[in-house]
């Protein structure tokens, strides 16, 4: 009776485990998508882009969040769409950017 009780048991939440659950459908948007930058080119022409600047802001804040890939590990057009994307959301000032930029695609 036991054995049944357990068996029964074991059955009953392996059913309940593999049910699909219900996933919520999002039929229309109440706030409008964020906006991503167009491209952090050209930068501001006052900043002078200084690699060396570069790779230190790109060490120090870059770093913070994810493993930093080398420079020549991407094309130019890559290194735009990753910096357009990554810019805004490490909070980077123009200069930083041009730096950063500067440093990425040398």
């Amino acid at each position: 009776m036991v054995r049944s009780f357990i068996l029964v048991s074991i059955v009953f939440v392996i059913v309940i485990a593999c049910n699909k659950k219900a996933v919520p459908v999002i039929t229309e948007r109440k706030t409008a998508p964020p906006k991503i930058a167009v491209s952090v080119y050209p930068p501001d022409p006052a900043i002078v882009a200084d690699t060396l600047v570069g790779k230190e802001v790109f060490v120090t804040r870059c770093g913070r969040c994810h493993e930093l890939p080398k420079p020549e590990q991407f094309t130019f057009h890559r290194w735009n769409e990753i910096l357009t994307t990554m810019v805004p959301k490490a909070r980077l000032t123009a200069e930083q950017s041009a730096h950063i930029t500067a440093y990425a695609e040398k």
